[in-house]
């Protein structure tokens, strides 16, 4: 389930997404960032619950009602049971009927009172859906052990060498212990282990500090091409394919200018439209139109970045630098990229962001978002930059690259054809 842009794009003053993969979260890179034990819970409401706003709502009655959607969609994203599994669909019109029962939505409220009964108990742990589905129907169950690689074996044997003798004993060292070492790449991962920093083996030996946050934000702009230049970009518009699951293409829109946004799908069936004009936001479903506030125009809204580089510490409401780190090599045989890590949360109280820049050129090369949901379930939403390059007069530099953009579940792949920096967009046209 993935949404993707490709091709080379004429860019604009700030990097939009080149990949983004989504996923329900079980515990899994950290960042370098301190973090809780476990996962945490959703903070708690501070408006309706979803009862007080919606129909038929039997057992995620402790759910805000500005979270209900987000928690379907972690439903898809750790099952991979698409909407239709649960929910009746009306053949005239194409529209889901929500309250209307079925045997999906019974079984379906059989899971989550037993994650809610498990949850609830004394047993050491706290579980979701993604815990046994793991974006699978049919949960997967134990798994055959994999046999590790040359370089995580002597980088596993490294840290029982380490810890032994931290112990003051000779330890066990290499002998194989009952259960073996985790399956290659689990080990740490799994935990929600950070990322070592300074490549020692286990994360042993003096650690780098974190870099002040403001160093990090203006390295980015200076690699941009300065903040003077950045501002001279006032709106832009990118056009291009949304391929759905079912191979079907639609073409889309996105324009913005300032902090108005508006995005268009020409659907088949029911083109959308999602608006926001700077004060309000709403959403257009074939002819049925609805207003958009609090988190679900969060939600809508998220790939408008247009001001992002300049406005970052008015994005988030606590601004955070994590210890350096490194980002996989992209290729086989490739080097690891050394990283700056940043962490805000944002006003929406239910998500968290990462944003990792080239230690070197001071460029974005990747943004977390994790949103928690009901249940408490995790998604991951991950936008990697790359192939940044001079585009315009005033040498603003964005990147030109494959763009992969999945949002939560819903298996749609964006074709990025052209993104235009600073096309003139009418106020119109984006107020809807």
């Amino acid at each position: 389930m993935h949404r993707s842009w490709s091709g080379v794009l004429t860019a604009l003053a700030i990097p939009c997404l080149a990949l983004a993969v989504v996923s329900a979260q079980q515990g899994g890179d950290r960042g370098g960032m301190p973090q809780g034990r476990g996962q945490q819970g959703p903070p708690a409401p501070t408006g309706p619950m979803a009862p007080e706003k919606y129909k038929d709502i039997q057992v995620l009655t402790d759910v805000p009602a500005d979270q209900l959607d987000l928690t379907m969609r972690y439903f898809v994203a750790a099952t991979g049971i698409q909407c239709s599994g649960c929910h009746a669909r009306n053949q005239a019109t194409g529209e889901i009927v929500y309250e209307q029962d079925s045997r999906g939505k019974s079984t379906a409220r059989q899971m989550i009172n037993l994650v809610k009964t498990v949850n609830a108990g004394d047993f050491g742990g706290r579980i979701n859906c993604g815990t046994c589905h793991a974006g699978h129907n049919q949960p997967l169950g134990l798994q055959p052990a994999q046999m590790m690689t040359p370089d995580q074996a002597a980088q596993y044997l490294a840290q029982q060498a380490a810890m032994a003798a931290r112990q003051g004993g000779a330890g066990r060292g290499g002998e194989e212990q009952r259960g073996g070492p985790p399956p290659a790449g689990a080990q740490g991962a799994q935990r929600g282990a950070p990322p070592q920093g300074g490549g020692q083996p286990g994360g042993r030996g003096p650690q780098t500090p974190a870099p002040p946050v403001d160093d990090v934000i203006n390295k980015y702009i200076e690699g941009l091409g300065g903040q003077a230049a950045l501002a001279k970009i006032q709106s832009r518009v990118i056009t291009g394919t949304l391929t759905a699951r079912t191979l079907q293409t639609m073409p889309f829109t996105i324009e913005e200018k300032g902090d108005k946004y508006r995005e268009a799908v020409q659907a088949q069936t029911n083109p959308t439209t999602v608006g926001f004009d700077g004060t309000k936001g709403w959403m257009q479903t074939g002819t049925r139109v609805e207003d958009l506030e609090g988190f679900p125009l969060l939600l809508a809204t998220r790939m408008s970045d247009l001001t992002l580089p300049l406005h970052l510490k008015d994005r988030y409401t606590t601004l955070t630098a994590g210890r350096p780190t490194r980002l996989a090599a992209t290729t086989p045989g490739g080097t690891p990229i050394e990283v700056n890590l940043l962490q805000g949360s944002t006003p929406s109280r239910y998500e968290t962001e990462r944003l990792y820049f080239d230690a070197s050129t001071g460029l974005l090369l990747r943004r977390q978002v994790i949103t928690t949901t009901g249940l408490r379930g995790q998604l991951v939403e991950q936008y990697d930059y790359s192939d940044y390059r001079v585009v315009n007069e005033d040498a603003v530099r964005d990147h030109a690259n494959r763009l992969e953009h999945e949002r939560h579940a819903e298996g749609d792949v964006d074709q990025g054809e052209r993104v235009d920096p600073g096309r003139d967009v009418r106020e119109a046209q984006v107020a809807g």
